[in-house]
C-alpha cells in the first residue's frame, strides 16, 4: 500500500514538472520580415524634380504592399521592389527617403535614407554697372546696409566700435549715431513697422530702437549666431553664416519658416548680410565677391552677382576688408553695394550674362 501511494506521488510530480516545462516553451515565431533599401544609397545626392529609381529587398514574412515616402510625403508604392519617381519637395536640402512594407494595413516593416536634394538647375551668371559712386567711411566695418525714406542705415560691428547710424547717402555725413554696448558685436540690420532690429553676432540678442531717435527700447533673445537680417514685411529674415536662412517673428524670434541654401551641385554657405529685392532674397557670401539671389520658397539660388573689382585699387588700403551690404530703394529700383571699411557706396545695375 506504501509502495503504491509513492509512486502515485511520484507520478504526479512527474506530471506537474512536464506540464510547467511544457509551458514555458514558447510557440515557435513567424518569420519577421526584413526590409532593405538599396537604391538610392544613404547621403546620395538628387536635383528637385529628377527621377529616381527606389529599390529594396524583402525577406522574410508575407506583406500586401511596399511604399515609397520622401520627406514626410507619401510618392508611391514599390512595385516589384523598384520603382521609379520623381523627387519633388518644396524644400532643399537633407531629407529622409522612407520605404514601408504594409500587412493587412499595418506597417510591418520600413528603412530609410537620408538623401540631399539640390536646385533643379545651374544658377544664371549676372554682372555689373557701375551707376554712381558715393563717399562711404573708410573705417565702418558695415555689417548691415538699408534705404529708407532715401537715407542710408547701417550697422556697423567690431566689438567696441560697433553702432547703427543714420547716413546721408549722397554725401556720406552722419546724420545720426547710436553706439553699442563693448559686450556686442554689431551685425545684419532692418526696418519693420517703425522699428530698427540689429541682430549681435555671439550675444544671440537683438537690438530693437525706436527709428527717429534711435533710442533703444528692446533687447530680444535668439538661438545661435546673428549675421544678416532682412524682413519681407512680416518676419524677419535672418542669416547665422551656415547655409540656412530662417524667417523668424519680430516680437519672440520663433521660426516660422528655415531655408537651406543650395545650387544645383551643393549647399552654399557664409550667408552674410541679406536684402529681399522684388521677392528674392540677395545675400553676400562672406569672403568671396559674390551676391546670390535665393528664391523664397524653395532655398534654390537662382543667379550669382559677381561684383568682382568692383572696389579700384587706388581706393583700397590696409584697412579694406571684404565686400559686405546690400540696400535695395523700394521706390526707384536703386541697388546700392559697399563693404567692410570701403571709401565708396556704389550704385549698380545688374544685368543677365548670355549664355549663363
Amino acid at each position: 500500500m506504501r509502495f503504491f501511494l509513492n509512486f502515485t506521488l511520484i507520478f504526479f510530480l512527474a506530471s506537474c514538472s512536464s506540464g510547467a516545462q511544457r509551458k514555458r516553451t514558447p510557440a515557435a515565431a513567424a518569420p519577421a520580415l526584413k526590409l532593405q533599401l538599396t537604391s538610392p544609397q544613404n547621403n546620395a545626392k538628387v536635383k528637385n524634380g529628377d527621377r529616381l529609381t527606389v529599390s529594396c529587398r524583402l525577406n522574410g514574412a508575407k506583406y500586401d504592399s511596399v511604399v515609397a515616402y520622401l520627406d514626410g510625403r507619401r510618392m508611391a508604392h514599390v512595385a516589384d521592389t523598384s520603382t521609379d519617381v520623381k523627387a519633388a519637395t518644396k524644400t532643399l536640402g537633407s531629407k529622409i527617403l522612407k520605404v514601408a512594407a504594409f500587412s493587412e494595413g499595418k506597417e510591418v516593416a520600413a528603412a530609410r535614407a537620408s538623401i540631399t536634394v539640390l536646385a533643379p538647375s545651374a544658377p544664371k551668371s549676372y554682372g555689373y554697372t557701375v551707376v554712381n559712386a558715393y563717399p562711404h567711411d573708410e573705417h565702418a566695418y558695415t555689417q548691415g546696409l538699408q534705404v529708407y525714406r532715401d537715407e542710408l542705415y547701417e550697422g556697423l560691428g567690431v566689438y567696441g566700435q560697433s553702432s547703427v547710424r543714420r547716413v546721408d547717402l549722397k554725401s556720406g555725413e552722419v546724420l545720426q549715431q547710436k553706439e553699442l554696448h563693448n559686450k556686442y558685436f554689431g551685425e545684419g540690420i532692418c526696418i519693420l513697422n517703425g522699428l530698427l532690429y540689429q541682430l549681435t553676432w555671439r550675444e544671440q540678442t537683438c537690438l530693437v530702437y525706436n527709428l527717429e531717435t534711435l533710442e533703444q527700447q528692446a533687447a530680444l533673445p535668439y538661438s545661435g549666431e546673428g549675421w544678416g537680417l532682412t524682413t519681407d514685411g512680416a518676419c524677419l529674415i535672418m542669416s547665422n553664416g551656415s547655409n540656412a536662412i530662417c524667417f523668424v517673428s519680430p516680437g519672440s524670434f520663433a521660426v516660422q519658416k528655415r531655408l537651406e541654401v543650395y545650387t544645383d551641385r551643393g549647399a552654399v554657405e557664409n550667408l552674410n548680410e541679406l536684402e529681399l529685392i522684388n521677392g528674392e532674397i540677395w545675400a553676400n557670401v562672406y569672403g568671396s565677391d559674390n551676391i546670390v539671389r535665393i528664391d523664397t520658397a524653395s532655398g534654390a539660388v537662382t543667379g550669382v552677382v559677381s561684383m568682382k573689382n568692383l572696389l579700384p585699387s587706388n581706393l583700397r588700403s590696409r584697412h579694406t576688408d571684404v565686400l559686405n551690404g546690400i540696400a535695395y530703394n523700394e521706390k526707384t529700383g536703386q541697388i546700392f553695394v559697399t563693404g567692410k571699411n570701403w571709401k565708396r557706396l556704389f550704385e549698380v545695375v545688374v544685368f543677365l550674362i548670355p549664355n549663363s
